[in-house]
């Protein structure tokens, strides 16, 4: 049974209308208009994520189960409630505390209310990323467990094939460093799961202090993301009405969390790696076939600045650092000579050294050969002949 201030403060969490945060202006397709990223809308259980003039999150569709944020390769989707930096700071405690985690849904919590000490609790096992499960295993976790007990009953079902993923990928990295089958899905709690210690509050219901913490910390979130969504909206319809043509590449570029974190947590791994190979999802590594024109719409594009471009005298080149490439497939869809391919199987060791690794070299007098002569373009437009 909870208190009055236990339901109050859920009721103020309501009020925070979503679980996920938008950050339009990294999304792929804002960025550019012949991107073809689709893997938000087509992953989401609900039909919570339109694209019409802007990416679009129906609140009222939303359940915040996470799916988005873990395949989003441009951070424009970020999960609260937990978030990211809240969920490492959780794994943390509980591995201090038992040695071990164990990832459980909101789902199964309702129905076992008692083992909700024992758990770190997420909306949706899809919220356990690759970039979280090695986290937890450079925190010390000996095993990481992952609940699906109620998966088989719940309306997101569909999530599970995702989930499963995300940890057989993050095992296959794990085990390069010689960490063996440590992530596994399991039906109930592994009993060597301590419960945390219980505060008196929260043995006798919320205190007042706590709900006030609570409370002031709530509405303090809330006004801030007003304020911000409000002054975004307002700057955006002045960007609007003081020029139509707006350049959305202006946007920084941005290193996902997920990414970031998890080439962090392979770095400050213990164990020696095995540089080898590695088949995945997460990073890519790219070609560059000598027909570029080097018109640079691809480094424009890339949203993580994994590729970069170099000139010097009449020489240029274009390097990459496989680290930061999401494998977005951006730089494919606006490339006009098809020049460009992703390729998933990455050198781990090049991921964790961060190089960057030149991917094609040019003089500039070859590159103008490549450019069609301005004659010859409006000739070709006009369907007659042009003379200087």
């Amino acid at each position: 049974m909870l208190s009055k201030l236990e339901q109050l403060t859920r009721a103020c969490a309501k009020l925070d209308k979503r679980g996920i945060v938008m950050h339009d202006k990294r999304c792929l397709r804002k960025r550019h208009q012949h991107s073809s990223c689709q893997r938000c809308s087509s992953v989401c259980p609900h039909g919570a994520i339109v694209w019409a003039e802007g990416l679009e999150l129906l609140a009222e569709k939303c359940t915040g189960c996470g799916a988005c944020t873990s395949v989003c390769t441009s951070g424009a989707l970020s999960a609260k409630l937990p978030s990211h930096q809240e969920l490492c700071s959780l794994v943390a405690l509980h591995v201090q505390h038992s040695g071990a985690v164990v990832f459980a849904c909101e789902a199964y919590l309702k129905v076992h209310p008692s083992e909700r000490q024992r758990a770190i609790v997420v909306q949706c096992i899809v919220r356990c990323d690759e970039a979280i499960l090695v986290n937890a295993v450079l925190r010390g976790a000996t095993s990481v467990s992952i609940l699906n007990a109620s998966c088989v009953e719940c309306s997101q079902n569909k999530l599970c094939g995702l989930a499963q993923m995300m940890a057989d990928t993050a095992n296959r990295l794990l085990e390069r460093w010689q960490y063996p089958n440590v992530i596994a899905f399991t039906q109930k709690i592994p009993a060597k799961i301590k419960p945390l210690p219980i505060t008196e509050g929260e043995a006798t219901g919320m205190s007042r202090r706590a709900f006030l913490t609570a409370f002031k910390r709530k509405s303090a979130s809330l006004f801030t993301q007003a304020m911000t969504e409000f002054i975004a909206g307002d700057a955006d319809k002045q960007m609007e009405s003081s020029s139509a043509l707006q350049n959305p590449l202006d946007e920084a570029k941005y290193w996902p969390d997920k990414w970031s974190s998890l080439v962090s947590s392979l770095k400050q791994l213990k164990k020696t790696a095995d540089p080898a190979e590695f088949l995945s999802s997460l990073w890519g590594d790219i070609r560059i076939d000598d027909n570029c024109n080097g018109c640079g719409a691809c480094i424009d594009a890339c949203p993580t600045r994994a590729l970069v471009i170099c000139r010097q005298n009449d020489l240029w080149n274009v390097s990459l650092d496989a680290s930061r490439c999401t494998q977005c497939g951006v730089c494919q869809d606006v490339c006009c000579r098809e020049s460009i391919e992703v390729n998933t199987t990455v050198s781990l060791d090049t991921i964790i050294a961060q190089r960057s690794r030149v991917l094609i070299v040019k003089k500039q007098e070859d590159i103008d050969n490549l450019f069609e002569p301005v004659e010859h373009r409006m000739a070709r437009l006009l369907g007659c002949v042009v003379k200087n």
